[in-house]
């Protein structure tokens, strides 16, 4: 624990070496967190081959008033494990997606970002040495870099795709071109009418094994592949997936076919105003897989925000044009790298 100024605190923790905190979950809980910000699972995603994870939290005299989730990436990528390289820089990202931000303010602080902001870079380069330079800040919107210390540079990002709840299914497709709202309404004809297939949602555990997960997953990492600063592991990791098996705040909704096989696989990370949806993968069609899995799953995930009563859910990057073709919205992401 380092103190930075009179009243506030910045505790500097390790989820590989470092015991859970006694009220990290409270803490996680209050600041609406999910389930990649659970301990056990950041552990996992670090031993699975990510970058090691700095977590800083900020206390005042009342508690804790902010978090910061930073990557400690080297020049020279190795494989997870305990102790933080000494040359590099801090990649601020949320734990295992890159579809919200690696920080967290409390309301009552929103004021004093930028000295809180100033307060974590002063520790971890109090802790960390003077071989870790710069830091690199992601998912921040419009306005967030006001914040953030000079010198710095802004870039625009790709954008996020976040799709707002409908007041019901039909209102959805109603809100969609002729043209999309056809093809979606065809592709329910067919999944309904395929005997071969069966889509089950459930738990990591119960209706597909974190091994079968993980392969799909990849498969889409590899169909898509990701930035040299982008997730290095997370959720395509075998380790990571058994980490979130059994947790009720993970939603895997599964496509097989009557022998059995994963076709398909979308996991989510539940939340009861905005859930995430975190990966996708499927079996190419030349290898046995379904056509227009996508699409039904995209239906699927309408229903669910529904059904739940949910604000929305965040879509994540990637795919903007189909994802806004389907009727989410796009908001603007930016980057930032500061000294």
């Amino acid at each position: 624990m380092t103190a930075v100024r009179e009243g506030l605190t910045v505790g500097l923790h390790d989820p590989v070496t470092d015991p859970e905190p006694a009220d990290w979950e409270a803490l996680r809980a209050r600041a609406g967190l999910r389930a990649n910000w659970a301990w056990p699972v950041m552990r996992a995603g670090v031993l699975s081959g990510a970058d090691p994870v700095l977590l800083a939290v900020l206390s005042d005299v009342e508690g804790p008033v902010g978090l910061v989730a930073a990557s400690v990436v080297a020049p020279r990528h190795r494989a997870g494990g305990p102790g933080f390289p000494r040359l590099g820089y801090l990649h601020v990202q949320a734990p295992q997606s890159s579809a919200v931000p690696g920080f967290w303010f409390a309301p009552s602080a929103v004021q004093e970002r930028a000295s809180l902001v100033r307060a974590f870079r002063r520790a971890a380069r109090r802790t960390l040495g003077p071989g870790v330079r710069g830091v690199l800040w992601r998912q921040l919107g419009d306005g967030d870099d006001a914040w953030l210390p000079w010198p710095r540079y802004t870039r625009d990002t790709e954008p996020l795709a976040v799709l707002d709840a409908p007041a019901s299914v039909d209102a959805w497709l109603a809100g969609l071109g002729q043209k999309r709202r056809a093809s979606v309404r065809r592709t329910q004809r067919l999944v309904a009418a395929d005997p071969d297939l069966l889509v089950r949602t459930g738990r990591v555990g119960e209706v597909v094994t974190p091994a079968e997960l993980a392969h799909l997953t990849r498969l889409n990492f590899a169909k898509h592949a990701a930035g040299s600063v982008e997730l290095r592991s997370g959720p395509r990791s075998e380790v990571w997936q058994a980490a979130v098996a059994g947790r009720a705040d993970v939603c895997v909704v599964a496509y097989r076919d009557a022998a059995g096989r994963l076709l398909g696989a979308a996991t989510i990370l539940d939340d009861p105003v905005w859930p995430v949806w975190l990966s996708w993968g499927a079996l190419p069609v030349e290898d046995g897989g379904r056509r227009h899995l996508y699409f039904d799953l995209f239906r699927r995930l309408v229903e669910r925000v529904v059904d739940r009563g949910a604000r929305g859910m965040i879509l994540g990057k990637g795919m903007s044009e189909l994802k806004s073709d389907l009727g989410a919205h796009l908001v603007p992401q930016h980057g930032a790298v500061t000294a």
